[in-house]
This record gives structure tokens, C-alpha cells and sequence, in this order.
């Protein structure tokens, strides 16, 4: 447990590196793998800042067994390739 800024209790979680996406578009599609090849139901997120490779992290809500609020985070910083 760790203090917010609000001096309320947060539950800590664990975040891992699972992969990168890269981006030649300026956008990022989201889509269920089953649903990719009909390209239906997917969504579509504008990277704001162009082009890159970009690491993506999967955080584990220890709260509830990784079930409550669990996210999955693409950071538009992109990755330090040197």
C-alpha cells in the first residue's frame, strides 16, 4: 500500500513490459484478434504526436486479484532505441 496525493491508501500493482507497437500512421487500432481480418468493432486512437515504436505495459491491479482495475498502458513517449 502507498499513500496517493490525497492522502488517501492506494494498492501498489505490478507492470510489465509485454511487447512494443510500432506506428507509421500517427494512429494506434485496437481490435479483438478474432474480429481483425473483418476489421469490424475496433478503435481507433490518433497518437497525437506522429509516428514511433511504442512500449506497452500490462498493469496488474493487485486489489482484486488483477481482475478490478487492471490496465493496459501504451506509452506515446516511445522507447529510448539507443
Amino acid at each position: 500500500m502507498a499513500l496517493n496525493k490525497g492522502g488517501g491508501v492506494t494498492n501498489m500493482s505490478e507492470r510489465k513490459l509485454v511487447g512494443t507497437v510500432t506506428v507509421d500512421s500517427g494512429e494506434i487500432a485496437i481490435v479483438d484478434p478474432s474480429l481483425i481480418l473483418m476489421m469490424e468493432d475496433f478503435l481507433k486512437v490518433p497518437t497525437g504526436i506522429g509516428n514511433g515504436n511504442f512500449p506497452v505495459y500490462f498493469e496488474k491491479d493487485d486489489a482484486k486479484g488483477g481482475c478490478g482495475k487492471s490496465r493496459i498502458i501504451i506509452e506515446l513517449d516511445g522507447i529510448d532505441e539507443s
